[in-house]
């Protein structure tokens, strides 16, 4: 072994110009490959990442596709969505109107006159940033998620009943009756419950299209509220992110079979039922498709440059090899056997390749800065296509007689 390594070292010194120019030849194709596979792997990251960048998000509406907000939604479709797999950052709301302190039904025209909504995140208030939510301390929105008896508060409105973080609060709560069919809207007494104020916020730019909330309540609470008046429970808004927009058949199966939604008919009646779900996908299936086809035609490209590599290094090879017939005719004569001056010249090449694969991948990652796994891929490809290609040409040589090689030259 020992042999054949210096053996292949000396005559890589002994034909430099030729060994260089392979070199060179080398550097170049890696660096062809190096931006071939920096461009799959640049494509197969865009496909992962896209769910990130191009975010899915689904929203309840009526049948015709009119009221986003104002709606009933029925509890199980509600906790459908909220407990799937395939879906990730439900909201759900609740409309309520609410007055400090108990009183009676025939007091509440001089009580009941604030406005106020359940809901498990702060997103369900549009056009609310989190930022603009002072939490009592050791709280935070999570508690929204929970049926604590707890509320967030109107800041001015705090200020005018001279209440602060974490007092407690008696409420009298109505809540929001509307009619199957046309726009009535029916006002009902609830509960009356005291609630610790865990949090107040200042709403800047609100951007619903109901009068801005003076209380938050946590919605399950609400639905514990409604369940203790044996009241059925209805969500008047809902929308959420799908957790992974490669699995929407699978969410549009359960949406539509489990839940029980339909596609959004433009042409049908007016009716406050919250049962139209419509999932905002144009973008992403179509940026996927787009990326598919890329990666698809890119895989599809590599046997090809694999075949033009081992064409190279074959071609490369055998007119390296031609001028070097006699050399090969005098060891051949000499006594060395076939297998011996094919791994020889194999060796050799070999030698070659190796130094123009480190060269051209140390090129690739200082001026194209690619990943290491790209250049793995890419040196690893030319490496062996190439040498793949130098077999078929020193096979090509043992083909050649040895007599006529030695002839030819004499003559």
């Amino acid at each position: 072994m020992k042999f054949f390594i210096r053996q292949a070292a000396r005559n890589v010194v002994r034909h430099g110009k030729k060994s260089i120019l392979l070199i060179l030849i080398g550097v170049v194709t890696v660096l062809i490959l190096d931006v071939y596979a920096g461009n799959m792997d640049s494509t197969k990251r865009q496909l992962a990442n896209l769910p990130r960048v191009l975010e899915v998000t689904a929203r309840i509406s009526t049948l015709n596709g009119s009221q986003r907000e104002g709606m009933t939604i029925r509890e199980d479709r509600m906790m459908c969505v909220r407990e799937s797999e395939y879906v990730k950052d439900p909201v759900f709301t609740v409309r309520l109107k609410f007055g400090f302190g108990a009183f009676t039904v025939e007091e509440y025209k001089e009580n009941l006159k604030h406005y106020g909504m359940g809901m498990n995140a702060p997103e369900g208030v549009s056009g609310m940033k989190r930022e603009e939510i002072t939490w009592l301390e050791g709280v935070d929105e999570s508690v929204l998620e929970t049926a604590q008896k707890v509320c967030i508060l109107d800041e001015e409105l705090m200020e005018e009943k001279g209440l602060h973080l974490g007092d407690d609060v008696m409420l009298t709560i109505f809540y929001y009756r509307y009619a199957l069919e046309g726009s009535e809207i029916f006002i009902e007494p609830l509960i009356t419950d005291t609630c610790k104020i865990v949090g107040s916020m200042q709403i800047e730019d609100y951007q619903g299209g109901w009068v801005p909330p003076e209380v938050i309540l946590p919605l399950d609470y609400m639905r514990e509220a409604y369940h203790s008046q044996d009241i059925a429970f209805y969500a008047d808004s809902g929308f959420f992110v799908v957790k992974d927009p490669f699995q929407l058949n699978e969410l549009k199966k359960q949406m539509y079979e489990e839940a029980t939604f339909l596609s959004v008919i433009t042409r049908a009646m007016p009716r406050t039922d919250g049962n139209a779900l419509t999932i905002m996908d144009e973008s992403f299936i179509r940026s996927a498709d787009t990326l598919t086809k890329n990666l698809a035609l890119l895989k599809g490209m590599l046997p090809f440059l694999a075949a033009i590599v081992i064409f190279i290094g074959y071609l490369c090879s055998y007119l390296s090899l031609q001028s070097r017939q006699e050399e090969y005719a005098l060891m051949r004569s000499l006594g060395t056997g076939q297998g011996r001056s094919f791994f020889l010249l194999f060796g050799e090449m070999a030698f070659v390749e190796a130094a123009a694969c480190f060269l051209g991948s140390l090129a690739a990652a200082v001026f194209l800065r690619t990943g290491v796994g790209v250049i793995v891929l890419s040196g690893a490809t030319f490496f062996l296509a190439f040498q793949a290609g130098t077999a078929m040409a020193i096979l090509a040589l043992h083909k050649l007689s040895v007599m006529e090689m030695l002839t030819k030259k004499d003559s």
